[in-house]
């Protein structure tokens, strides 16, 4: 059963349709909440909201030829995750292993002490910069750069122009190249186009 037809009988009461569309979009919102909160409970506690708002929602979403359901979720699930950073300041210490999440290098061996130690500094020093961000500028950078989104795709997610998207990059990216620096040799870094 196709996106379209899971939606059409979720709305008409079907929990089975409703069920398959949140085994069909579940590890997406997981994984855009946990690169926002770095913390697993949180993130199932994301995932939980995005779905009960959607089920509450699901007979406002319009089914037409331009309509997306997992597009219209993935928002559900961005504003859920902001919410949640902002209700929760504090955010606990239960942080899952990112190493094969990070993609900082496919080259680097992890078994050399020195370049675990270096991967780890360096994720350590993104995450003290990504806390300094604005929550919307955090997102964007995210779905940019964990998620892997286009320029339209995240200005369509955040409800905005494609220019805001790329003034917030433009933005992140100047704050990560101040921070960087002393990472990278200055002629191997360049600010790469956003």
């Amino acid at each position: 059963m196709d996106e379209i037809a899971l939606v059409q009988s979720a709305q008409e009461g079907s929990a089975d349709a409703f069920k398959l569309l949140f085994e069909d979009n579940k590890r997406r919102i997981l994984s855009l909440a946990y690169q926002y909160t770095k913390n697993l409970e949180d993130s199932e506690d994301i995932v939980q909201d995005t779905f009960i708002k959607a089920y509450h929602s699901l007979q406002k979403f319009n089914i037409g030829a331009n309509t997306n359901f997992s597009a219209w979720l993935y928002r559900i699930g961005i504003n859920c995750s902001i919410d949640h950073l902002r209700k929760n300041k504090k955010q606990k210490d239960n942080i899952m292993p990112t190493d094969d999440m990070d993609g900082l290098s496919a080259s680097t061996n992890t078994s050399n002490p020195d370049n675990t130690h270096h991967k780890r500094e360096v994720r350590e020093k993104l995450e003290q910069v990504l806390d300094t961000l604005t929550k919307r500028q955090r997102m964007i950078f995210i779905l940019k750069h964990y998620q892997e989104l286009s320029i339209k795709e995240i200005a369509e997610y955040m409800d905005c122009s494609e220019g805001s998207v790329k003034k917030q990059l433009f933005r992140v990216v100047s704050v990560m190249k101040k921070h960087f620096k002393c990472f990278l040799p200055e002629n191997r870094y360049e600010m790469q186009k956003v």
